[in-house]
């Protein structure tokens, strides 16, 4: 088995949230003629225990395996989903994960040992009038491209539970000057262009040592202006986002994560924000 030693209490936090979407989701979509569809696209291998920088007071049982997303969309029993997509780019993950469905022989489960951005294209390309899907992307890092995002949104048929690295991009974009090429390129590609995330940086007033035209500088505590911005550039090909995501925080209280919903079907894209933004707010 691969290393499922990973995540923190805010994985527990995440995965609650998951699953009480899933259950309103098909339940609201219980006497619809859809075929729900549940898609992961970094799947992982079904379960996960707690890293080792987390002490087993953080847990009830600190060696125990905790259940993974896939096994919760699995276990959704009032109306449960028709197929289920697992998608996992890591060898040993994808081993692990293909036992899910001997496990479950009953069940529709196609699993893939794919990089997610090259797999959800093929996924909105086979989506049929009828079908409707929940996707959740969890990355281990910053491998969303925005390229993907806008695909999905263009479906109208998706509503998409988006785990954004926070912290990761922060780090990216350092306050006292410009992000070097190299992380420049990266933040393009997750945001969809420089405007996009240039737009957090302001001329500098420092004055050159050298007499040349100060840089640019991005505001110190500002890790909530990224969120904010990448909210909005959800918000420009979604339907509808919810109003606030779910930020979690590490043991220090650094932001590393923002738990975001977006819905990109125009008849239900309501009261699906309204039941996840219930569901953010509460848990």
């Amino acid at each position: 088995m691969g290393d499922t030693s990973f995540g923190g209490p805010w994985t527990q936090k995440k995965l609650r949230i998951l699953r009480l979407y899933l259950n309103a989701y098909t339940t609201a979509l219980k006497k619809q003629p859809f075929r729900l569809i549940y898609l992961d696209a970094f799947a992982g291998e079904g379960s996960w225990r707690p890293g080792s920088a987390y002490a087993s007071t953080d847990y009830d049982d600190f060696r125990k395996l905790h259940t993974g997303s896939p096994r919760i969309a699995l276990g959704i029993q009032d109306r449960p989903f028709d197929r289920l997509i697992f998608i996992e780019k890591d060898p040993q993950r994808y081993e692990s994960l293909k036992k899910l469905r001997s496990e479950f022989s009953h069940r529709d489960i196609m699993i893939y040992n794919k990089d997610a951005n090259d797999a959800l294209p093929i996924f909105c390309d086979t989506l049929r009038t009828l079908d409707r899907s929940v996707v959740f992307l969890d990355p281990f890092a910053t491998e969303v491209s925005w390229t993907i995002v806008e695909r999905l949104a263009q479906t109208q048929k998706v509503d998409c539970w988006i785990l954004f690295p926070l912290g990761a991009i922060a780090r990216m974009m350092p306050t006292a000057n410009e992000p070097p090429p190299q992380l420049a390129s990266q933040l393009d590609r997750i945001f969809g262009g420089r405007e996009h995330w240039w737009i957090l940086y302001e001329q500098s007033s420092r004055l050159s040592i050298f007499g040349d035209e100060p840089g640019r500088e991005r505001p110190k505590g500002s890790s909530n202006q990224i969120a904010h911005q990448y909210r909005e550039r959800l918000e420009s090909v979604f339907v509808k986002v919810a109003p606030s995501g779910r930020e979690f925080r590490n043991a220090k209280n650094s932001p590393m994560f923002q738990l975001f919903f977006a819905a990109s079907n125009p008849k239900g894209a309501k009261i699906a924000v309204d039941i996840a933004k219930h569901i953010i707010d509460k848990w």
